[in-house]
């Protein structure tokens, strides 16, 4: 029988050649194919090291150890963070509840004004806010409230959709918050208000530029503004 040369592309180390050396690849797949290797040749797990950055080595165990507790970190800051989302949640859910309960019980545009002030600018810790209204056959002047003959204030600030978060001017802010005294920019929520007649917006502020960002999430104040429209829609010209 002709000899014939063993394959020096053999995956297992025994059928090498003797001095022929092991590719990286070739001993990760051997390793693989072999998942009981460490099991029967525990102690070469200790014996084994690898390189730190600090530049003293560690050993294979101590290694694992490291990555488990990193990434055991990495689950407890995200799980922090998922809790810490949900509290908040929870809390402005109760806030815009206890919001909508209180604008059922509207029986006027005073009394509007009133649950505004009280909810919006305390239970919200919002700076300022003000219902802009354009209806023919309405005529306000509350300070959250808010009447106009012709068009809402500052019509460029809204995004076409049903609601926008942006930085404000000095003078934007004043347009939009007439009642304020602040002299600086500051930021704000529009939100479009579905009456039956003519246009509406509302607009909650706030001093600091970065407080209502553009990618803040909207779900919550929308369904306070749809309720808000609906009360103003039952109210009409009383």
């Amino acid at each position: 029988m002709p000899f014939r040369p063993r394959d020096s592309k053999s995956k297992d180390p025994s059928l090498r050649l003797a001095g022929e050396a092991l590719s990286d690849q070739e001993m990760l797949d051997y390793l693989r194919s072999n998942p009981d290797f460490f099991q029967r040749h525990a102690t070469a797990i200790a014996e084994l090291s690898l390189s730190h950055e600090s530049g003293k080595a560690v050993s294979l165990i101590e290694h694992q150890v490291a990555i488990l507790r990193e990434r055991n970190m990495t689950m407890r800051r995200r799980m922090n963070e998922l809790l810490h989302a949900a509290r908040s949640n929870d809390e402005i859910f109760a806030k815009t509840r206890s919001l909508n309960l209180a604008l059922l019980e509207v029986n006027s545009w005073h009394e509007l004004n009133e649950v505004l002030a009280t909810h919006v600018l305390v239970d919200f810790e919002a700076d300022f806010v003000c219902a802009h209204l354009a209806a023919a056959n309405l005529a306000l002047a509350l300070d959250h409230i808010q009447h106009h003959v012709e068009q809402l204030p500052c019509l460029h600030l809204q995004n076409g959709g049903e609601a926008s978060c942006t930085v404000l001017r000095q003078d934007e802010l004043h347009d939009l918050f007439p009642m304020s005294d602040h002299d600086e920019t500051g930021s704000a929520v529009l939100l479009k208000l579905k009456v039956r007649e003519g246009s509406g917006v509302l607009c909650i502020g706030s001093r600091s530029p970065i407080r209502f960002a553009k990618n803040m999430d909207t779900l919550f104040v929308q369904y306070i503004a749809d309720i808000l429209a609906k009360v103003m829609n039952r109210l009409g010209a009383s």
